[in-house]
């Protein structure tokens, strides 16, 4: 994202803002912070509604961090203010893609109970809200507190401790009990379990990350020191060898492969969560046969060549947000690349969760650029339609287009990037219900026959020959597709062997 925001950007954002959404504004970014000071903000700013205020200026000069920009974008994306950024000159389709302002568990730079909480008060019709204000009022000690507006008293609610938003540096898990137990009384049900799933999402990664963290050092320590010894004598071995050579190859150890995520995909339902159900397809999707062998020949050969597999089936739409994000967190420095397997039902640019909720693709793309994989190989691969219609195969014309029918493709933006579909936009991909799909299954024995003489372009290329020159009862066909940003060349073993 090349726009970067001004002062004259932000005094206008700011300013084109209606009171409420400035309310909501200051909960996010100052709620963590300095909920205290984030009251005495807005108990100004509600004295002036009809004159200009410069609380985004402020928080800037106050923030005096490198990420203040991204942080004010996420914000802005979480409200939905997409006018007031496409004035400004974002894309917001980008910033949707990049921050999933609608995954209330997942949040970038925006603490993620915040981002919950924000979410939480507008599940709330004016009606319930103002219930629920008179339970706290009443009960957790904020009689004091004559405000219509809910998240002004959660801010109280902040600041006194009654709620903690956790910190994740620190290892402290959140605790909203009080306010979940408030929601209970008043038969807010519903409200109830969402801020529990919240709560219980924020607090499960923090102990899968001390957990990870404790494996680390009771187990890994030795290697990681002699890695760290190889790795420094490296550069003095390659001194002696051209420049150009270095660039050749992704360095691979099967030592410290690194991680492949596996999302197996096999039973969905309809999701009835009202805010989604409008994301849901018209007709119901069928559980995938078949894909069990699939899975079994990507754990097996990944685990061949040295990968850590972490497999997760049947997620939902978010749950599989979650667990590449869980992924790219445990990616340490000695390991040499992510893969991501993706098993599912999908259409053009999308996998769906077991919930029949979809998930662009290029939001899992984003999640994969993160700083940790700078210059790592980061590998995507997807069986999934693309769409509904079936390739039937026909004679080989003396001329061809250059270009796709149905629309230009271009390649990931993000370097050092691989992502391989089982078929062309616009088009479903075949898998037999008892030997799995063509594509992984041919995918998984090329790998295996070639990976130690051949790079992984390759023998993707080999992949495609062979899937587009299969022929189904019907005459169906189909073909993947590659895209790819890898600068060097990319082999699972040593060339030669």
């Amino acid at each position: 994202m090349t726009v970067q925001l001004s002062q004259e950007d932000v005094n206008f954002i700011e300013n084109e803002l209606a009171f409420v959404d400035k309310v909501s504004l200051i909960f996010l970014l100052y709620g963590q912070r300095n909920p205290q000071y984030a009251l005495q903000i807005l108990n100004v700013s509600g004295r002036m509604h009809s004159e200009e205020t410069n609380f985004l200026v402020d928080w800037i000069n106050y923030e005096r961090s490198t990420t203040w920009e991204d942080e004010l974008l996420e914000a802005l994306t979480i409200l939905e203010q997409n006018l007031l950024l496409l004035r400004a000159g974002f894309d917001d389709e980008e910033l949707r893609s990049k921050y999933f302002p609608r995954t209330a568990e997942i949040a970038l730079h925006i603490h993620p109970i915040l981002k919950g909480l924000y979410h939480f008060c507008e599940r709330l019709e004016d009606d319930k809200s103002m219930k629920l204000i008179k339970q706290l009022q009443q009960h957790v000690g904020t009689a004091s507190v004559q405000h219509e507006c809910l998240e002004i008293v959660l801010l109280h609610l902040i600041s006194n401790d009654t709620i903690n938003l956790g910190a994740r540096d620190s290892g402290k898990e959140c605790d909203v009990v009080a306010l979940t137990a408030a929601c209970k009384s008043v038969e807010l049900y519903d409200e109830s379990d969402f801020l529990k799933a919240i709560a219980d999402h924020f607090n499960g990664s923090l102990q899968r990350v001390q957990q990870e963290q404790s494996d680390a050092s009771s187990k890994n320590l030795p290697n990681l020191v002699e890695q760290s010894l190889d790795v420094s004598l490296a550069p003095t071995k390659e001194m002696t060898r051209s420049s150009r050579s270095t660039l050749e190859r992704y360095e691979f150890d099967h030592k410290r492969a690194g991680i492949v995520l596996l999302i197996n995909q096999f039973r969905f339902y309809r999701e009835t969560n009202p805010e989604l159900v409008d994301m849901v397809p018209s007709r119901a999707l069928k559980d995938r046969k078949g894909t069990e062998v699939d899975k079994n020949a990507l754990v097996q050969l990944f685990t061949d060549f040295g990968y850590e597999i972490m497999l997760e089936e049947n997620n939902t739409h978010h749950q599989i947000l979650q667990s590449v994000q869980h992924a790219v967190q445990r990616i340490r420095p000695t390991h040499c690349s992510l893969i991501v397997c993706l098993l599912s039902h999908g259409q053009e640019g999308i996998v769906f969760g077991s919930n029949s909720v979809p998930v662009e693709v290029k939001s899992i793309q984003h999640l994969m650029a993160h700083e940790r994989l700078t210059g790592k190989p980061k590998l995507l691969i997807v069986q999934a339609c693309q769409g509904s219609d079936l390739q039937s195969a026909v004679p080989i014309p003396s001329y061809e287009h250059d270009g796709l029918d149905g629309g230009e493709r271009t390649a990931s933006v993000f370097m050092d990037f691989l992502i391989a579909w089982s078929t062309v936009p616009g088009f479903a991909s075949i898998r037999h219900i008892e030997k799995g799909s063509w594509f992984i299954q041919e995918l998984c024995t090329k790998l295996r026959q070639r990976y130690k003489s051949e790079q992984i372009m390759d023998i993707l290329t080999a992949v495609i020959n062979d899937v587009s020159s299969k022929r189904g009862y019907g005459n169906e066909c189909m073909v993947p597709i590659i895209q790819s940003t890898l600068s060097k060349r990319f082999f699972f073993g040593n060339p030669g062997m």
